[in-house]
């Protein structure tokens, strides 16, 4: 028989006008000629994630008044002040608690918590107020707690240690309401006095009381600096290691400029793969009106941990001025994704197999 016309099929992997080849001959030809079935897997996407949930946070529930705005540049949907602003931001302490126990249920396993004062639903770093809200949650779920401990100090430095250790007396000793606390590379856009004196101090005392250092950068200088601060000091040997990167905080990353932030977590994301050690746990913590395209990103680039809620997260969509109504919408957004995407949400307790974390 003469050869399929080129013109036609340049393969030979359809079927031609009176075509005399049986079926067997054609199917032979595509597996010869194309034979994508035996392409290798990319297991990129193999590896469970784990998803945080970070509310109420720091964001106000009501408007100020116009000109707390620079220039009175005000937002598309302002009103007027002490109007509603963000109706996803629970206040009373039933809320607070119900929408971390929502989260978890839904497929977060990590929490992050500033609570706020019910009285007048400002964010507060009141201990006994975290661990009352935490109770609740406990008494529903089991998530991994992740904290800040940092405060500033009167001389000019920073303490990791303080808070931390008031909120172990609050559970008697226990990790239970700070399993994993965050060290800041930087706190601001500087770096207070002595401070990697102040982080080694932090991740000794974390050591001692079974708290997971997490260590969230803001910019690829900073992950350097992270990596030769910690080489220096002899604290490199954490198993295994947690760098995160912080995309759209006022000192972090920037994610107002399309398609440049996107293309640079990328590559931010391959030179910390490059620099610490091959089992670190690396995650991004996305925030501003950039948050879900980056989220969505990382995810794809095979983080092993991102950040979702309404501490760092207003509008939904990038393109549209559609405010979050309820917290739970970022949580469902992303697990659906994930479920598109065909990748496994990690339970809490595969998540403290991951990073390392064990609850006393």
């Amino acid at each position: 028989m003469s050869p399929p016309d080129p013109t036609t099929d340049e393969y030979g992997v359809l079927k031609e006008a009176d075509d005399p080849r049986p079926k067997s001959e054609i199917v032979s030809t595509i597996a010869r000629r194309h034979p994508i079935e035996l392409e290798e897997r990319i297991d990129t996407l193999a590896d469970p994630l784990i998803i945080e949930c970070a509310s109420p946070g720091w964001q106000p529930d009501v408007w100020p008044p116009s000109d707390a705005y620079p220039d009175e540049d005000l937002p598309p949907n302002y009103t007027a002040a002490g109007e509603p602003r963000y109706p996803a931001i629970p206040c009373s302490i039933e809320d607070q608690a119900q929408t971390l126990i929502d989260a978890v249920e839904a497929g977060c396993a990590t929490t992050h918590l500033h609570p706020r004062d019910p009285a007048d639903c400002l964010g507060t770093d009141d201990v006994d107020l975290l661990a009352e809200i935490y109770d609740r949650v406990f008494d529903a779920v089991d998530p991994i707690t992740v904290q800040h401990s940092w405060q500033l100090t009167a001389d000019g430095s920073i303490d990791y240690v303080d808070i931390a250790e008031r909120t172990l007396a609050a559970a008697d000793g226990s990790n239970e309401y700070i399993q994993a606390s965050i060290i800041l590379w930087p706190p601001f856009d500087f770096y207070p006095e002595d401070y990697t004196a102040k982080v080694t101090e932090a991740i000794d005392f974390y050591r001692d009381h079974e708290i997971k250092p997490i260590h969230k950068v803001r910019s690829e200088y900073n992950t350097r600096k992270l990596y030769r601060e910690l080489d220096r000091a002899d604290r490199l040997d954490g198993e295994p290691l947690c760098v995160f990167h912080d995309m759209g905080h006022p000192f972090g990353w920037p994610l107002d400029q399309d398609p440049w932030m996107p293309i640079e977590m990328i590559a931010g994301l391959e030179g910390t793969k490059q620099r610490f050690p091959e089992d670190t746990v690396i995650g991004v913590c996305s925030g501003g009106r950039n948050w879900l395209p980056i989220t969505l990103e990382a995810i794809v680039r095979g983080v092993d941990y991102v950040r979702v809620g309404i501490e760092d997260f207003y509008w939904m969509y990038p393109h549209r001025d559609e405010v979050i109504q309820h917290n739970i919408e970022c949580v469902r957004k992303v697990v659906d994704l994930c479920e598109i995407l065909g990748r496994e949400v990690a339970t809490p307790a595969q998540a403290r197999d991951i990073l390392g974390v064990a609850r006393t």
